[in-house]
């Protein structure tokens, strides 16, 4: 294998917007996935693998449990939390 081939090959590799795409639909369905966020309003955001989350959820617990799940998404650079937590 060649430092041309593959992933390193510039025209293998995603554009800026794609990528961040891709890293987007995976935090998303890393929430999803997670049935312990079921009730948590989350939006999610990307640029330039930074992760924005906005929105509110019912607990710093879940909080933090969203953070987590965020973090541990592959490629993800930083994460901009700006979730409110709802007293009902």
């Amino acid at each position: 294998m060649f430092p041309d081939d593959g992933f390193w090959s510039p025209a293998a590799r995603p554009r800026r917007g794609q990528a961040d795409q891709y890293l987007g639909d995976a935090v998303v369905e890393r929430l999803i996935a997670d049935p312990d966020l079921i009730g948590a309003d989350i939006q999610v955001t990307v640029q330039n693998r930074v992760v924005i989350i906005a929105g509110t959820v019912p607990s710093s617990a879940m909080r933090t449990q969203v953070i987590d799940e965020v973090w541990a998404v592959t490629g993800v650079f930083d994460v901009c939390n700006l979730l409110r937590i709802t007293v009902r």
